[in-house]
Order: structure tokens, then sequence, then C-alpha cells
């Protein structure tokens, strides 16, 4: 059998996932399906098909076509040879047996005039039976590794140096690559959904969408050519699970990660705040408190995908600076910017003990702004607050 870490390097995921990211049941349930797959009995339908498929030999292998390592001069390679397996009207191999033929040279005898071979086979478990490799009534068998939809690993320990050990064969009417990278982005009257192309066979994209209401996911729309698609379909405040799949004239690739929106076209405000407009604080105060209308989070602005551990945008998320020229003018009393991209996630923000960044006191008979900056902030769904927002109180002698 090859081993786990030739099936690893052979498939790749789709993308990685992150620290905090939320895992929906419907990408665990894609996660298990594809680790299933992995490590699945194989079966006819898996064999069925034009194959394009390298092999390797070891020893002195005899016959055309075969390239011999300079280094391990015992070491011999064929590329692109071809193997084509048929399915007889029966809905298994076993026991009457499908057909298979190849082209010439053979992927799996190199022997001097055998050239191009054909036969039956029978697959029981992960173990191929064929008849007809090495001629009529010659009976070899080969274990069978299917790494992914397409990709099949043939291998045998038969020690005739004529036989391939190693048949790697990849689908010849191959599917197109999974999307990558998939994002569903709150546009307040649509969804957007984008991803990232990672085939250049394919004749388009299909998006399925699960609302949070349905169990299971249908498929939303087909012939779609390019990122982005545009859901407009949705209600206000309807949550909509989508993932995307590339196909071409030889099927479907595998849908790639579940990702979520919520349509929501409310932005967040400031409800209140404390201190209150024109109201006056000691100098040795050290609360301030906002309250949004809604949960919010910080993000950097220039990249709002950032997850840290620091926000690369100069700037901050909230100002509060001072007027008083004692014992300076323009006193920065406190900037609040994330150290992550995304904040506290909740409605409100309250900072005790940072208030008086520079001095033990604030500043006496003294005009202190707030500002809370628009860019930096938004709900989470994704909708910005609508303008900076700014109130002023003072302190008292």
């Amino acid at each position: 059998c090859t081993s786990s870490l030739l099936q690893a390097q052979d498939y790749v995921w789709g993308e990685e996932f992150k620290e905090g990211d939320v895992i929906s049941a419907a990408t665990f349930n894609q996660i298990f399906s594809t680790l299933q797959k992995l490590n699945r009995t194989p079966k006819d339908a898996d064999l069925v098909g034009t194959w394009s498929c390298s092999a390797v030999w070891t020893g002195s292998p005899s016959g055309a076509g075969l390239t011999q390592d300079s280094t391990n001069t015992w070491i011999h390679s064929l590329s692109g040879a071809q193997l084509t397996m048929t399915a007889s009207s029966a809905s298994t191999s076993f026991p009457t047996g499908y057909t298979f033929s190849t082209g010439n040279p053979s992927p799996f005898v190199s022997q001097s005039g055998t050239g191009a071979v054909s036969g039956t086979f029978v697959l029981l478990g992960n173990v191929m039976i064929s008849n007809g490799i090495l001629g009529a009534n010659n009976y070899l068998t080969h274990a069978v590794d299917v790494v992914s939809d397409e990709r099949i690993i043939f291998t045998t320990n038969w020690t005739s140096s004529n036989l391939a050990k190693v048949v790697m064969c990849d689908s010849a009417t191959p599917v197109p690559a999974a999307p990558t990278a998939t994002v569903a982005t709150n546009a307040q009257t649509t969804v957007s959904v984008a991803w990232t192309d990672q085939s250049s066979d394919e004749t388009g994209f299909k998006i399925y969408r699960r609302l949070s209401t349905q169990t299971a996911a249908t498929q939303l729309a087909t012939a779609v050519t390019a990122s982005p698609y545009v859901d407009s379909s949705l209600t206000e405040g309807q949550t909509a699970y989508y993932s995307v799949s590339a196909y071409n004239a030889n099927g479907e690739s595998s849908k790639s990660v579940v990702v979520n929106a919520t349509l929501d076209s409310i932005k967040p405000t400031v409800a209140s705040h404390t201190p209150t407009t024109s109201q006056q604080v000691a100098r040795s105060d050290r609360i301030l408190s906002i309250v949004f209308s809604e949960a919010v989070n910080f993000i950097c602005p220039a990249d709002p995908a950032n997850s840290g551990p620091s926000c690369s945008t100069a700037g901050s998320a909230i100002t509060v600076v001072g007027t008083s020229c004692f014992p300076n003018c323009g006193t920065t009393y406190m900037n609040i910017a994330p150290y992550h991209s995304t904040g506290f996630g909740s409605s409100v923000l309250s900072v005790s003990g940072n208030l008086r960044e520079i001095q033990q006191t604030l500043n006496a008979n003294d005009t202190i702004t707030v500002t809370i900056h628009k860019e930096w902030i938004r709900d989470v769904n994704g909708n910005h607050i609508n303008a900076d927002y700014s109130y002023s109180f003072t302190t008292g002698t």
C-alpha cells in the first residue's frame, strides 16, 4: 500500500483555517466527507475511465519508451501512458470482470515486444486482479489506492523487472479544481459571494445556498462565469450559507468551504455615552463608556481581513483629545487602536483606568473631545457607522 504521506502530498486542501474562525456544521460535514473519500475502500466506479499514467520500474527492464535515471541507474520511469478501464453491463467487476486496455508503451509492463496490452480485471477490496498484462491466463495483483477522484495509484510486489512497481494515473478527462478562498459579504441590499478560481479548464461555476431556515443546500445559480456572484433574493435579516463549485464537460468539482453572510442594511449608531455631552467631570475621572445601537467590531480600514497580532493601519478607532494649554496644548489623553482587526464584538465599549494616558490627572478647565472614526468601526455584518461621531465634555478645577 502507498503511505499516507504520499496521499497528503497529492491532496490539496481548499484553504487554511485561521485562529478565531467559526466552522459551520456544513463545513465539518464536508471535511469528514473528504476524509472518508481519502480513506475509502476503492469501488469499481473509481477505476472506470480514461487515465494518463506515470510508472516506475526497478532493476533492468527491457523495452522502448523508458527513461533511465541519471543518478540511480536501476530506476526507470515512463510518463503519459494511456490506460482505459471499461465497465461491463454488470453492476460490479466481480465475478464477471471489467475490461482494460493500454496504449503503447503500457504503464504496467515494459517487456520488449509486448507494446499495448488488454484484458480483464476484478476488484476485491483494495486489490485489483488482472488477466492479460502478461498475456492470457497470467494473473497479476495490484494494490489500489484512490488518492482522489482524479488520481489512482497501483502498486505491486511482484519481482519481475519488467513489471512497473508503482503506477500513478491521473484522469485524462479531469473535472476542474474546486474554488478556494470563498467569501460572502453583506452589501446591505445584496450579498456578494467571491472566490478564487483554481483551474483553467472550467466552463463555469455553480453557486449553492442554504438559508438558516433550511436543512439542505440547493443550487442557486449555474453558468456563472466569474467571481463575484451577487445574491439579490434575500430579505432583511436573512442568513444564508454559500459554497461554490467549478464544472466542465467532464463533470463538477467538489464544493468550496461553506461561508455565510446576513443581509443587513441597518448601520450602527452611537446610542449613548458617558460622560454625556457638556458634562463636567472630576480631573481624577478615569471612566469612558460608549454604547452602540448594536454589536460592533474594530477593523483595520486598509486591511479589514487582517487577523493580528496588530493592526497595520495608522490611526485609531477612537481618539480622546483635550484643548487646554497646561501643561501642553492638544493633550492626547487616549488613542484606542485595536491590537486585532476584529475588536470587542459588543455594543458597549467601556474603558476604565486608561483615560489619563499621559498625565496623572486630566488638565483643569479642559474641553475634551471624543471622536469615533467611522472607517474603523462596523457591525458584525460589515456595516460601517454612517459618519464620524464626536462629542465633548469638560473638566473641573
